[in-house]
């Protein structure tokens, strides 16, 4: 499924929900055509992007978003939550720019709430207004892009990759250009692909019997 703007956006005041339900044992891509980008308010209210992604039961979501550029002066609000059902897995992708050519980063305030099984998976929120503390060593330094990669409900094999305590895996490419950032990324996005498709392997059916758990007869 692609995802097509109409309109130039986003501007002050906009308010783009993006609601996504994969059904069960379904596969879907999501394909955006080109970057999102964040104008100048000019003072006005922020722009809030609401994304909401809902998983069923042993199905696969794929999206590699375009990015996102926060010109300066842009104000944004934006909130991802993903709900992953039984054996449910996702793919995402998430480019951020910070600033266009010679510019400062417009103030974007990013949460994320993931879900496996209702439990908490992944948490995270990201707030640039506070220049010093974005452009600090222990944040982002003289990094233009950030780009991340996340795998939910599965996991990936990459030493540069963080694993989560639940079903999980994720990777954060600060880069000074979306060039770097690709160089950087390498031949992940296609590696975590496959992990993501790998055919899911469903336990065999127990039952539980005075304490002791046995196996169906065949």
């Amino acid at each position: 499924m692609a995802l097509v703007q109409t309109a130039a956006s986003l501007l002050a005041g906009d308010r783009v929900e993006l609601d996504v339900r994969c059904g069960p044992g379904a596969r879907l891509r999501l394909v955006d055509v080109a970057a999102l980008i964040a104008h100048d308010g000019r003072g006005g209210e922020a722009a809030e992007l609401d994304v909401r992604l809902d998983v069923g039961a042993h199905a696969r979501l794929e999206w590699e978003a375009q990015p996102l550029v926060l010109a300066a002066g842009s104000v944004v609000h934006r909130a991802t939550q993903v709900t992953l059902r039984h054996g449910g897995a996702a793919l995402l992708r998430d480019t951020l720019v910070l600033g266009r050519a010679g510019e400062l980063a417009g103030h974007l305030v990013t949460t994320s709430d993931v879900r496996l099984e209702g439990r908490p998976l992944h948490a995270e929120c990201l707030d640039t207004g506070d220049v010093g503390l974005l452009r600090s060593p222990v944040v982002l330094g003289r990094a233009k892009v950030l780009d991340a990669l996340a795998l939910y409900g599965a996991r990936a094999e990459d030493e540069a990759a963080f694993q989560l305590a639940g079903l999980g895996t994720l990777r954060q490419e600060p880069a000074v250009s979306l060039a770097q950032a690709a160089r950087r990324m390498g031949a992940a996005p296609q590696a975590w692909r496959a992990a993501l498709l790998k055919p899911h392997e469903v336990p065999a059916a127990r039952e539980v019997r005075h304490g002791r758990a046995v196996m169906p007869a065949r």
